[in-house]
């Protein structure tokens, strides 16, 4: 697989030769960014890394996409690389046996994939880079039907900050950078029904991690319909998804001259049990002082999120397992976010997100601004500043066994971005 992805470099390098056919569209970007954490004495990273932790990353994609007629054929290669100070201190953790969610390097990993794409190329102390296939699939569309087989993203769901109905790699509500999820090999299909009326559907196979074989428990089959009457959205959901079966629903509607829209969730647990989800929030935009204004507001109900923050340290297996897949970021029941852009010039943007953890008071403040500096480079800077009492889901939950706990720390970072 690494040659086939050497090769897929050189086809899309080629891009930049005059001559191409013109079914072929190449494209990319580049991304770099560097970030300074200050962490508190008693975090863990201050405990196993240097304190303050400065960290870059690099996010190099390579895209080649054609469509002939009703077939089209997308691909898109990846080179990503960490490096710095928290890497060094995630290896020192994992070697003594504090628990890391996900991979020690914090990238994306085929192991219940139905196809290993990724290859690590670099793997030192304070040094990850790996090579993979982000998007791979082939598509056929006919005026009422598609088809698509390959490594893709789907997203379903109302969520603007949390997600409760998109179950394939969503976003953590923390992210800032949204331009691609990462892609999960599926079979994806949508058939409109009426004017008003698709259906969408997707299967995703899985790999079990310990054995290597797909395995129908950790697979997903998902159902959604969705409908359009009285100025109403509303979107049916079943699925099947690693052993438990879900229904769900979704609703969009227009309210003056804002959005706002709902999703709840109900599980079948596999230890026998139910949860209950949601998500609702409104948005709107308007015009103050001149300049161009858009906000939100949010809640959301984890329906299995822990409701005494003495349980954060060692959360419920339910919980832990969707923390360790990248499904849920957030421990506890009841979290509300806002949000607000205000456009200063058509080239600068400045965003303010907050998130507020409704059980223990702590918060997550996230302040940045977008620049347009050309047509294909923005660069971009920004501070993140959780805050909360110790033993609170931002202001640091305890790490069983030590004295030490888990924060993200107060950051500023640095990005910039190249489009080709």
């Amino acid at each position: 697989m690494i040659g086939f992805a050497r090769a897929l470099l050189l086809v899309v390098l080629f891009a930049a030769a005059p001559v191409i056919a013109d079914d072929w569209k190449f494209g990319g970007h580049v991304k770099f960014q560097y970030t300074y954490t200050d962490y508190r004495s008693d975090d863990i990273n201050t405990v196993f890394g240097s304190n303050p932790a400065r960290d870059q990353n690099l996010d190099l994609r390579l895209k080649a996409e054609n469509r002939t007629g009703p077939w089209d054929f997308v691909a898109h290669y990846e080179l990503l690389a960490v490096a710095g100070d928290t890497m060094e201190a995630r290896r020192r953790m994992a070697a003594a046996g504090v628990p890391l969610y996900r991979t020690v390097s914090g990238l994306p990993d085929d192991s219940r994939q139905l196809f290993d794409l990724t290859r690590e190329t670099t793997d030192r102390t304070r040094l990850v880079a790996e090579q993979r296939l982000d998007r791979l699939y082939v598509g056929y569309s006919s005026a009422r039907q598609t088809l698509r087989v390959g490594r893709q993203a789907v997203s379903w769901g109302n969520g603007l900050v949390f997600q409760t109905l998109d179950f394939v790699n969503p976003f953590s509500p923390l992210a800032i950078d949204k331009d691609y999820k990462t892609g999960e090999d599926m079979l994806y299909g949508q058939w409109l029904v009426s004017e008003r009326n698709d259906m969408e559907t997707m299967v995703v196979p899985r790999r079990d991690p310990a054995t290597d074989s797909v395995e129908g428990n950790q697979s997903s089959y998902a159902l959604k319909y969705r409908s359009r009457f009285s100025g109403v959205d509303v979107d049916l959901f079943a699925a099947r998804h690693f052993a438990e079966n879900l229904a769900g629903l979704g609703v969009v509607k227009s309210v003056g001259g804002a959005v706002w829209r709902m999703d709840l969730s109900y599980t079948n647990l596999e230890d026998g049990g139910s949860a209950t989800s949601l998500v609702t929030n409104m948005d709107y935009s308007w015009m103050w002082g001149g300049k161009n204004v858009y906000g939100y507001v949010e809640y959301f109900l984890n329906g299995i999120g822990e409701s005494d923050r003495a349980n954060y340290s060692a959360p419920n297996a339910e919980l832990s397992e969707r923390l360790a897949r990248g499904e849920l970021f957030t421990l506890a029941r009841d979290y509300a976010a806002l949000g607000l852009q205000v456009e200063f010039t058509p080239l600068f943007n400045l965003y303010t997100n907050l998130i507020a953890n409704l059980n223990d008071g702590s918060k997550y403040l996230q302040l940045r601004g977008a620049y347009d500096w050309q047509q294909n480079v923005q660069l971009m800077t920004g501070v993140n500043l959780p805050s909360g009492n110790r033993g609170t889901e931002y202001g640091g939950v305890p790490v069983a066994g030590t004295s030490s706990f888990v924060s993200t720390g107060k950051s500023v970072y640095l990005k910039g971005t190249y489009y080709f």
